[in-house]
C-alpha cells in the first residue's frame, strides 16, 4: 500500500519576507533577517500613519495592494471612516513620501504597480526605475 504524506499539486509555504541587512531585535538585540513589520517600524521610526500604510503593503507579500485597501487601514480607529477620498488620498501621498524617504538605502521599498492596480511592497533592491514612482 502505497502512503501520501502531502497532496499532489499542493504548494509549499512561501519564504518568509527577509532583507538583505538583518536588522536588530528591539527586545533582545539580536540580528534578524525576516522581520516582522513592527521591527522594521521600530528600527526606522516610523509614525503611526506610516506604519499602517507598510504593514497593509507588508501584508500583501509583493502582490499589488489597492489604494481602497491601504485607505481602511489608515482610518481603521476613525469612527466616521475618514475625512472625504480627496483629503485621504492626499493624506496617503505625503506619509508615503516620507515613508520612502525613511527607508531610502535600507532594500525595503514601496513601488506603484500601475493606474488604479496599487502599491506592492519590493526588497532586495529590486526596485523599478525611479520615473515609474
Amino acid at each position: 500500500m502505497q502512503t501520501i504524506t502531502s497532496r499532489p499539486g499542493a504548494a509549499a509555504a512561501p519564504a518568509p519576507l527577509a532583507v538583505s541587512k538583518p536588522l536588530l531585535c528591539p527586545c533582545c538585540r539580536q540580528p534578524v533577517s525576516a522581520p516582522q513589520p513592527e521591527i522594521v517600524i521600530d528600527h526606522y521610526g516610523l509614525t503611526p500613519m506610516e506604519g499602517r500604510i507598510f504593514t497593509t503593503v507588508w501584508k500583501g507579500k509583493g502582490l499589488p495592494v489597492v489604494t481602497e485597501r491601504i485607505f481602511t487601514a489608515m482610518y481603521i480607529d476613525d469612527p466616521d471612516g475618514g475625512p472625504s477620498p480627496d483629503r485621504m488620498y492626499l493624506a496617503f501621498k505625503v506619509a508615503l513620501c516620507h515613508l520612502r524617504q525613511k527607508l531610502e538605502g535600507s532594500g525595503i521599498g514601496i513601488a506603484n504597480v500601475g493606474y488604479r492596480r496599487g502599491y506592492r511592497l519590493v526588497l532586495e533592491g529590486k526596485f523599478p526605475d525611479s520615473a515609474a514612482r
